[in-house]
């Protein structure tokens, strides 16, 4: 049992329990659609043993859980996994891999029933589906190939289930690239994924997508250039950078780091993020900005001048045009 430090109990609670114990649920993922939280996960209940199908449910704030399982998916043919979900605002989409066949998606209403039909957003050999909502279109993620030659790919998807333009090749070319995270920051869509094959080490790499589903600079590197094992990686973003985070080593801790900063919080006119990870600068003066002029941003993205700076935290852009975080100490 966890207790809060008012000495609140906080009790886990079950979603989904079939009566027959020998059936099993996996692969949960979840959203908030402003009145409760949808969750979906991939269920033997509903088929003979080992075939899963996707499966919701709703759960308020308070932990009522108000469906017992809603097969959202055709429920037919081999198995169904890896089910991830996002809201739009009006409705939520949600996509899966099925094994052997592709890459599949519908959508749930705010009741947690399913609506219109099952849509295939991608044919063939495929698997770790993800997606993210911008402000009027989803972006499907997944890879693409047999191991251990794999690639990411994408694809715009509207809030009706059709598909704008074409396939979006993030991560192509030699490598075995996989297992994508992507979140929309305000003005673009951030995807990152892991490349290297098992046991031979991973690099955690990212790509900035525009909204019209174009690439924003090329392919670059979040974690250490090393060939260090790293797995599942993940991200958030906050309203001045992103989160990310993986499985790092064969004692699996976990590592992350804050190093790039959205392209949603610039004014119009000016951006300030650079598609990499940034240098951190810890400085007691400001003698070196005002000897090369650099042009400096508070956390906003608001430029501001050296003489307005206090203790704290804000971005600067040198000569290159590359952008560094800048941290004042006393």
């Amino acid at each position: 049992m966890r207790v809060t430090s008012s000495l609140d109990t906080i009790n886990s609670f079950e979603i989904c329990n079939p009566v027959d114990p020998e059936l099993m649920e996996t692969d949960p993922a979840i959203v908030f659609n402003g009145e409760n939280y949808i969750v979906v996960w991939a269920d033997e209940k509903n088929s003979q043993p080992n075939v899963f199908y996707i499966t919701s449910a709703r759960v308020t704030p308070q932990g009522v859980v108000l469906d017992t399982g809603i097969r959202i998916s055709s429920g037919t043919g081999t198995s169904e996994s890896r089910p991830n979900i996002a809201y739009d605002g009006n409705r939520s989409l949600v996509v899966w891999y099925k094994s052997s066949t592709g890459i599949y998606g519908r959508f749930i209403n705010n009741n947690g029933q399913p609506e219109g039909s099952v849509i295939t957003i991608a044919s063939g050999s495929n698997g770790g589906s993800n997606l993210a909502f911008g402000d009027s279109n989803y972006l499907v993620v997944w890879f693409i190939g047999t191991y251990p030659n794999l690639e990411i790919v994408g694809r715009l998807v509207s809030r009706q289930g059709t598909y704008i333009g074409n396939t979006i090749n993030i991560a192509m070319g030699s490598g075995c690239h996989r297992w994508a995270d992507v979140k929309f920051d305000g003005r673009n869509f951030l995807v990152i994924w892991q490349t290297g094959d098992n046991n031979a080490g991973q690099i955690i790499y990212g790509q900035f997508i525009s909204k019209n589903g174009t690439l924003v600079g090329s392919n670059f590197i979040i974690s250490n250039n090393t060939n260090t094992q790293r797995w599942w990686p993940a991200l958030a973003v906050s309203d001045s950078n992103f989160l990310v985070t993986w499985q790092q080593g064969t004692i699996t801790d976990i590592y992350g780091n804050v190093d790039i900063t959205t392209s949603g919080i610039a004014e119009t006119g000016t951006s300030i993020y650079n598609a990499r990870p940034i240098q951190t600068i810890f400085s007691r003066n400001l003698k070196f900005i005002n000897d090369k002029q650099y042009v400096v941003y508070d956390v906003t993205g608001k430029q501001v001048t050296a003489s307005q700076l206090k203790q704290g935290i804000y971005f600067i852009k040198d000569e290159n045009q590359f952008l560094k975080k800048l941290i004042l100490v006393k």
